[in-house]
């Protein structure tokens, strides 16, 4: 099963803005959010949002 979080949780877990956070998904550098039915809030796919930590540490990327 696929496991989400909140945009709200996930700003404070990487230590970053909101603004921040969603220049990077306009950049395309960071994986897009999804609005589960019935939800009009945006939640990230964990997986999707680890392995992007993992690009970004092992290769110095820049988001």
């Amino acid at each position: 099963m696929d496991k989400f979080i909140p945009k709200s949780a996930l700003v404070e877990a990487l230590g970053v803005s909101t603004r921040t956070l969603e220049n990077w998904i306009a950049q395309r550098a960071f994986p897009a959010p999804r609005h589960l039915a019935g939800s009009r809030l945006s939640f990230f796919d964990v997986a999707e949002v680890e392995a992007w930590l993992e690009r970004e540490l092992t290769e110095g990327g820049q988001a």
